[in-house]
């Protein structure tokens, strides 16, 4: 078994211990956490969709409707932005950024920092992004948060977030890799690959495997 620095030796003789004497499925998520159960290498009693690790992809729009030829610029956008520390690596942050429309309709993009311990970018700072309705931001259940919203400002939003992204990237971003996944819906997948490569002119695609996307496919990004 391979362990990692989220899921030590010290973690899987423990877990042993318990499954030796029986101790029950419930006693054990509420020992470790569902969070840390997600680095046990075969995610044994993790149950996924509800990790508070990383946001999951949080759909607000109907995806099929963008047309990957469209070509977006930016659009000065006023934001808020909020830092909180990184809950598992040390002395990192993740990044919050509020924005709202002209409609009034507020939304939330979250770049939550991540170092990959399997993958191609094992050394490179990683950030995951998602975005969402701000009221929809802490809801736990992605069924319920990835409901489309059937809000008519899917020109308006590209634009916003070019713009947001840009800024992240040029305050932040320098230099690093970002990661999209976890989600079976190849059009979210398009539609985040639309808004990096429009945001930037230079940019190179990987598909491989991550420590965070649940053994689904994961999309890295570098910004050269």
């Amino acid at each position: 078994m391979e362990f990692n620095v989220n899921w030590t030796k010290e973690d899987n003789d423990q877990l042993r211990k318990f499954i030796k004497e029986k101790k029950s499925e419930e006693f054990i998520r509420n020992y470790f956490g569902n969070d840390k159960l997600f680095y046990h290498p075969g995610k044994k009693y993790h149950i996924s969709g509800k990790s508070g690790s990383i946001p999951t992809f949080k759909n607000i729009n109907d995806f099929s409707g963008f047309i990957n030829e469209i070509k977006y610029d930016e659009l000065k956008t006023d934001f808020k932005i909020d830092f909180t520390k990184n809950p598992i690596f040390e002395n990192q942050f993740n990044y919050i950024y509020t924005f709202q429309t002209n409609s009034g309709n507020r939304y939330v993009v979250d770049f939550i920092y991540l170092k990959d311990n399997i993958g191609p970018f094992k050394e490179r700072d990683i950030y995951n992004i998602s975005f969402t309705l701000e009221k929809n931001r802490n809801l736990s259940n992605y069924v319920d948060y990835e409901k489309i919203s059937y809000l008519n400002e899917n020109h308006e939003l590209m634009k916003r977030l070019i713009f947001i992204f840009k800024d992240f990237n040029n305050k932040f971003g320098n230099g690093c890799v970002y990661l999209l996944g976890e989600t079976e819906d190849i059009r979210k997948i398009n539609w985040y690959r639309n808004l990096i490569s429009d945001s930037f002119s230079n940019v190179k695609e990987t598909e491989s495997v991550s420590s965070f996307t649940n053994g689904m496919k994961a999309f890295y990004f570098e910004v050269n």
